[in-house]
């Protein structure tokens, strides 16, 4: 075992580095894609076979969403006191009761309970926090490229297109069931494998005095609240994200209120989500090079133009570029602000900030969505909407340069030779 003097983003990768990203990645895509893929596919079928309205069926997401959400700071505060591969397992493990609970009931309370008490921690714990709280303890080198690779919506992109020919010819329970035993036979083995921690690895702590910091070298979550710089790189990722959820939800009706059609509107959707894959690796390999904090300031730069263009209602080839490239700052928005906050706060801290981020984003997305919908109806147009997300963006540039003038984490990490 060697210490490395450099800087930390220089030390080298453990050998073992390649294996917990691969079950980083597994543990995501498996957890977010099956779940937020198989929903809309299978609501028609929830409500035949439960007896229950449209409306009612469609609760499940909005419960693991607000779920997830609210406990991502509690599950961040766990990650950094228990073992991450105890947890993994429990967000496996719910994974699954989830999907098996879902073939066999045929009580709607029991479908809630399956969305809000077994996806909901799922999504925090094996879906999101863990797994990338995963790769930032085993990678320092090509960090932000390592937590792009991982967040490749794979799963998500199949699964729907797969459940759409598997309905005609099995039934829903057996596809719950189906997709619950896949769950259990790619996640379990492979988060047995889980080691929380490089050998001999000593996370980078918080970059102030003992006294200031907690006693495994992190912020608090009250510390981190108190730092104007936590605020600027989080908010600064919020605005990506919330964009990217305001297209997912709004962009058919927005596209059709630009006079394109419905199948075409639809189309805009999918080109956003075909070209956000690329837009995780680019932006990840970006963050390595600029820091996290101004790769965030050049996403919510080039964000601001590309919604100030849709404000022009551009035909459609052009609504399609600029949807696109929307779609793939979106989709960077995640490896960036993993590489931004260990930048800034070290490894030690990064489960809680992530867990804060998450919660701190839930009401900004609600009102970006329900307030778009509201102008809307109240102006017969989205240009509101557009003009306050192309200025959220305008505010997130600032904020990330604002955050890239603190200090980098400079410890040095013990690192096999």
């Amino acid at each position: 075992m060697a210490l490395h003097t450099g800087p930390a983003s220089e030390a080298p990768n453990h050998p073992l580095a390649v294996r917990m990203g691969v079950i980083a990645g597994v543990s995501h895509n498996v957890v977010i894609g099956t779940v937020m893929g198989s929903f809309g596919l299978m609501l028609a079928s929830v409500e035949q076979r439960l007896g229950v309205s449209a409306e009612q069926a469609a609760a499940g997401i909005p419960l693991v969403l607000v779920g997830s959400s609210i406990l991502a700071p509690f599950v961040g505060v766990l990650i950094a006191k228990v073992s991450l591969r105890l947890l993994l397992l429990v967000g496996a493990l719910l994974t699954v009761a989830g999907y098996l609970t879902l073939a066999w009931t045929q009580s709607y309370a029991l479908y809630l309970l399956a969305y809000g008490l077994c996806f909901g921690p799922a999504m925090s714990l094996a879906g999101s926090i863990g797994p990338a709280t995963l790769v930032t303890r085993w990678f320092n080198r090509n960090r932000g490229l390592a937590l792009g690779i991982v967040h490749l919506p794979v799963v998500i992109a199949i699964v729907p297109w797969t459940l759409e020919r598997a309905l005609s010819v099995v039934s829903p329970s057996a596809i719950y069931l189906s997709i619950g035993v896949i769950a259990a036979v790619l996640l379990l083995p492979l988060i047995l494998l889980t080691v929380d921690h490089p050998p001999g690895h000593t996370e980078t702590p918080a970059p102030e005095p003992e006294a200031k910091r907690t006693a495994d070298g992190s912020f608090s979550v009250a510390q981190l609240l108190a730092r104007p710089r936590f605020w600027a790189i989080s908010l600064a990722a919020v605005a990506s994200m919330t964009s990217s959820v305001l297209l997912g939800s709004l962009l058919v009706p927005m596209g059709m209120s630009w006079g394109f059609t419905r199948p075409e509107a639809a189309l805009l959707q999918s080109i956003m989500s075909l070209v956000g894959i690329a837009g995780s690796v680019l932006f990840g390999w970006i963050a390595d090079r600029l820091g996290g904090a101004k790769a965030l300031a050049l996403i919510g730069f080039d964000c601001a133009v590309l919604w100030a263009i849709l404000l022009q209602h551009p035909p459609f080839w052009l609504a399609a570029v600029v949807i696109g490239l929307i779609g793939m700052h979106g989709a960077g928005a995640i490896p960036t602000l993993g590489k931004g906050l260990t930048d800034a706060f070290g490894q030690a801290s990064y489960s809680r900030s992530f867990g804060l981020n998450t919660l701190i984003g839930l009401p900004f997305i609600a009102v970006a969505v329900v307030g778009s919908a509201r102008v809307h109806t109240m102006t017969g147009s989205y240009d509101g909407a557009i003009l306050a997300i192309s200025g959220f963006f305008v505010l997130a540039v600032v904020l990330g340069l604002y955050a890239a003038t603190g200090p980098k984490v400079p410890e040095a990490i013990p690192a096999a030779a």
